[in-house]
């Protein structure tokens, strides 16, 4: 383990060997709505980076994080005691019944989740990495079912995905009744295609979709652009991500 980004003076560990966060949790919290006082539940929170962020944005939130692999929730607790932040940080799966919530108890539900199917693409001999990049361990479909129960009426639900699974999205958060109210596209470049969108959707109340303008995460020379140099000085950090979408 290793400290490995300077976040508003705060110290993230991250685990050498296991998946390592990137670029998608400093987008999601930027996309997100946040308001004092909002109780907030992180799915597959890994090393705690996005609660660390959002905490470090808005520091009223109560906010929960939930992790199925061990090696991950040791971390992402260290990394809460050790920047003295108060998240309640839980070890199991999601999808056990053993991992329950009370009823409509969230305002948002946010997760940065494994993007490809299980029988897309070369699976990973890491079994931390695999987990957080197939959908072995959590489905879009599934993940849906279950967070709607928690997830107050009004309440928003923020997840990013690659744009070949749009039309999924979509279909599922309509399934649940969670109905997409914005969306934004992100690209490595100008003239590129998206490799990753971000989406917001609203429990039980119907909206127009916005399309917000894409973001595009480089200059031509590789440097970033000055809206995501912005995204990261607002978090006051230090080392940004130098890559875009999964490994």
């Amino acid at each position: 383990m290793s400290p490995t980004n300077s976040i508003n003076n705060q110290f993230i560990i991250q685990n050498d060997s296991g998946y390592r966060y990137s670029i998608e949790p400093f987008l999601l919290v930027n996309f997100s709505l946040l308001k004092p006082g909002q109780e907030v539940l992180d799915i597959g929170t890994g090393c705690g980076i996005i609660p660390l962020l959002m905490i470090n944005r808005e520091p009223q939130l109560k906010i929960t994080g939930v992790e199925i692999q061990d090696s991950a929730v040791t971390i992402a607790k260290k990394n809460v005691t050790n920047n003295k932040k108060i998240i309640k940080i839980m070890d199991g799966d999601f999808l056990d019944n053993k991992l329950n919530f009370s009823n409509e108890q969230f305002d948002l539900i946010i997760s940065n989740p494994p993007y490809r199917k299980i029988n897309s693409g070369r699976l990973n001999q890491n079994e931390g990495k695999a987990i957080a990049r197939h959908e072995l361990k959590l489905n879009l479909q599934k993940m849906l079912q279950k967070a709607k129960a928690f997830l107050k009426k009004g309440g928003h639900i923020t997840l990013a995905y690659p744009p070949i699974r749009l039309q999924e999205t979509l279909r599922e958060l309509e399934n649940q009744k969670l109905f997409p109210c914005r969306i934004r596209f992100i690209h490595g470049k100008k003239k590129s295609k998206a490799k990753i969108f971000l989406i917001d959707a609203k429990k039980g109340q119907k909206s127009d979709l916005i399309v917000d303008s894409p973001l595009y995460v480089y200059n031509k020379d590789g440097s970033y652009t000055r809206e995501m140099q912005k995204i990261y000085d607002s978090f006051n950090c230090v080392d940004g991500s130098n890559y875009i979408g999964k490994k």
